[in-house]
């Protein structure tokens, strides 16, 4: 049947090109008589380089071709070798690479016009022996001369790593020849080995090589042949002499990780406790590896529940306890191999590195770590990245698998002993605190309370920023980074100062993501607040970070504990005598109490907190309150109040230069002349508040004063003007996931100029 479809579609596509039997003969190199023949099914199904060339001198589209050599049965040659393992019989998930795989076979091998070199890579434990052998199961047919296979050890626990001229040694006797007429040298193996292939279609797959020049004698030069091969390392030298095709694999997608769990458990055994094993595969990280010696310590205890193993790993989280078997399946040593490549010093790297809380890491937090210049440790992070130990998964960004940062961890305890590691972390936190401190200068040069930081550790990089915008971005960048950093000095012991100044020098500028940092930002101040308590230099600091915490208490609906919180502050013995504190703790109650809509109450704290900063010669804090006075006046409707007192403000904040702090006050004049019905007033003031915020990065109060444009416009009969700023308004909330984009779109949906 095979041959009678081949010899059909043949017939179908040589007239569908228009050309004869000797014009096909002569384009394609196979003889009229053997064409004609297997169009009229006389003979047996063609070779499927025969095959190949007719579809050569047909000049068949991608389409066609697959048609026509989808016909062509391959039957493997008698006496061909066989040496691939078995395929895994749990083998799950990988479609997409298998696919990638697939295709490149489909693109090169089977034109026969060149040998294909696949190269599969990917850090330890991720999967490129498995898939490996079941890509190579997937295609013998393709290859009837046979299939060889050898274990190269590169990275093998017992270090010996294999040499090319034994494997080639190995594969010449799978050839038939003897040791009598085997060659002494590599070079003479070599050559041997690819006469030998010379004419066949073999297979041949390299498992766990250790670099490029350990493979490169191993490859054939016979048109038609594949080579894949697997290693640890990045094959870069494969693709630049040989063209390899590189395949890197990633950790298992949570589908194809439950896929793999419920192979090895049972289904039924995974879908009884989704939350439990969502738990699982979270604490593997989805690597391949931990998620089959998870499974069989659970299947060799059949009557445990799965929270009951997720509970374990819990337990056991941060350390590679948990991941390993009796018989030998070892996250720790696997990981091991790979690490025991590296030089000296990216090996100190890669262990400093695990010191790192995450979830990424830069150039100059590395070079902070291991007390180096940057352009010394790029070169080393692109060597751990070589070996796949980290990625740098945007540019000038790493990641480490979280295993791969316990085992990290762990060996640098081992090696680089407890105050190695302290000094190490010390110099990443002042890498953060000095960093975020240097933007916090480039942003608010004048502030009411300045921070006195202590000189950073030897070896501590600190960014410096040229402007505004990349002062903003900064913190936006690494706020996920300091968050965790305050987590681990807090956690560690020691680092009271540090854990509330980066409090201190950050939080202005994550004012903008307010609505989006909930619960986690709450956790970062309140650890701010305990531990400025703590630091006998922290009093003066104290009452603005309890602040903070109660603005963000409010921001999740807990309001009461907010007032709570400050109030218990300023009656704590010793206040009446610090002025200071007083002040900033009225500041924030009259701002708790203006959310609310308690605008007196507002107003009465706002005005304490004003007689106390001037009181206290604070001239920063004596405007800052000016300017929410103003705002309490005009949201009472006290507007020639609020006008006197928001021009005294503003022109303080504009002598210093604070944009900050000045255009929320140009936003409030704004808002009074808008309702003194000065509309044209109004859209000046609204105008320069967004020139001065737009050179702040406060992406949201932006919006605020967007919006109250839009009304001013709206006001005047201007609809299509109103809709315009309402719009942009509504651009920048709903990146942050604001509350007021419901609000905006109300304005915007009953607009007619809105659309």
């Amino acid at each position: 049947m095979a041959e009678r479809e081949f010899g059909s579609l043949l017939r179908e596509l040589r007239a569908a090109a228009r050309m004869t039997l000797e014009e096909l003969s002569d384009a394609s190199g196979v003889s009229g008589r053997a064409i004609g023949n297997m169009e009229r099914g006389k003979v047996g199904s063609p070779q499927r380089r025969t095959a190949e060339a007719l579809a050569d001198g047909l000049k068949l589209s991608d389409q066609d071709r697959a048609r026509l050599l989808a016909t062509v049965k391959t039957r493997p040659r008698a006496g061909a070798l066989a040496q691939l393992p078995a395929d895994l019989p749990v083998f799950t998930g990988r479609r997409a690479e298998l696919q990638q795989a697939l295709a490149l076979l489909d693109e090169q091998g089977r034109q026969a016009r060149a040998v294909v070199i696949g190269a599969i890579g990917g850090m330890a434990g991720v999967g490129k022996t498995t898939l490996a052998l079941h890509w190579a199961h997937q295609i013998t047919d393709s290859y009837p001369d046979g299939q060889l296979w050898a274990d190269l050890r590169g990275f093998d626990r017992s270090g010996q790593v294999l040499d090319p001229g034994q494997a080639l040694g190995g594969f010449l006797r799978a050839l038939g020849v003897t040791d009598s007429r085997m060659p002494a040298g590599i070079d003479d193996r070599a050559a041997l080995f690819r006469s030998k292939l010379a004419g066949r279609r073999v297979l041949i797959v390299l498992d766990n090589a250790r670099d490029s020049e350990q493979v490169r004698p191993l490859l054939p030069a016979t048109p038609g042949c594949l080579a894949i091969v697997t290693s640890r390392n990045q094959l870069t030298g494969l693709t630049a002499t040989h063209g390899a095709r590189t395949l890197t694999l990633d950790v298992w997608t949570p589908a194809e990780a439950t896929e793999a769990l419920a192979l090895r458990l049972g289904a039924a055994r995974v879908a009884a406790e989704p939350e439990a094993v969502a738990q699982i595969l979270q604490l593997c990280g989805h690597l391949p590896l931990a998620v089959a010696i998870v499974a069989a310590r659970a299947a060799a205890r059949p009557s445990f529940a799965l929270a009951d193993i997720a509970t374990e790993l819990r337990e056991a989280y941060g350390t590679l306890d948990a991941f390993h078997t009796l018989d030998g399946a070892d996250a720790r040593a696997t990981f091991f191999w790979s690490y025991q490549t590296l030089s000296p010093a990216a090996a100190r790297l890669f262990r400093l590195l695990g010191l790192h809380p995450g979830p990424d890491i830069t150039l100059p937090a590395a070079a902070s770590l291991i007390a180096l210049p940057t352009r010394r440790v790029r070169a080393l992070l692109e060597e751990c990245g070589a070996a796949h130990l980290v990625t740098e998964h945007a540019p000038g960004r790493w990641r480490l698998h979280d295993l791969l940062r316990a085992f990290a961890a762990e060996i640098a305890e081992e090696y680089d002993g407890p105050a190695e590691c302290r000094h190490a972390f010390h110099r990443l936190l002042d890498h953060l605190l000095h960093t975020a401190h240097a933007a916090d200068q480039v942003l608010y040069p004048v502030v009411s309370t300045p921070i006195e930081l202590a000189p950073a550790q030897p070896g501590a990089v600190i960014e410096v920023f040229a402007d505004s915008e990349q002062a903003v971005a900064w913190p936006a960048r690494e706020l996920q980074v300091v968050w965790a950093a305050q987590r681990q000095a807090e956690t560690l012991g020691g680092f009271d100062r540090q854990v509330w100044q980066l409090a201190w020098t950050i939080v202005e500028a994550f004012v903008d993501h307010e609505w989006t940092l909930g619960r986690e930002s709450l956790a970062f101040l309140t650890r701010a607040a305990e531990a400025v308590q703590r630091d006998p230099a922290g009093q003066s600091y104290a009452s603005a970070v309890v602040g903070w915490v109660a603005r963000q208490e409010h921001r999740l609906g807990r309001s009461q504990e907010a007032k709570g919180r400050l109030l218990a502050f300023v009656r704590q013995p010793g206040m009446r005598a610090r002025p200071l504190d007083q002040a900033r703790v009225h500041h924030d109650l009259g701002w708790l109490h203006g959310v609310l809509g308690e605008h007196d109450e507002a107003l009465h704290h706002a005005l304490a907190a004003l007689v106390l900063y001037q009181d206290a010669g604070n001239l920063v804090g004596h405007a800052r309150a000016q300017a929410s006075v103003a705002w309490y006046h005009a949201l009472l409707g006290h507007y020639d109040d609020a006008i006197a007192v928001g021009e005294q403000a503003i022109a303080y904040f504009a002598e210093q230069k604070i944009a900050a702090q000045e255009a929320p006050a140009w936003d409030t004049l704004g808002y009074v002349h808008h309702h003194l019905g000065d509309h044209h007033r109004a859209i000046v003031c609204y105008q320069r508040s967004l020139d001065l915020y737009r050179g702040t990065g406060r992406t949201h109060l932006e919006a605020e004063v967007l919006e109250h444009l839009g009304d001013t416009h709206h006001a005047l009969g201007d609809a299509a003007a109103a809709a315009a700023a309402w719009q942009q308004a509504l651009d920048l909330l709903i990146p942050l996931d604001h509350i007021g984009t419901d609000k905006l779109q109300g304005k915007l949906s009953s607009s007619p100029a809105a659309g």
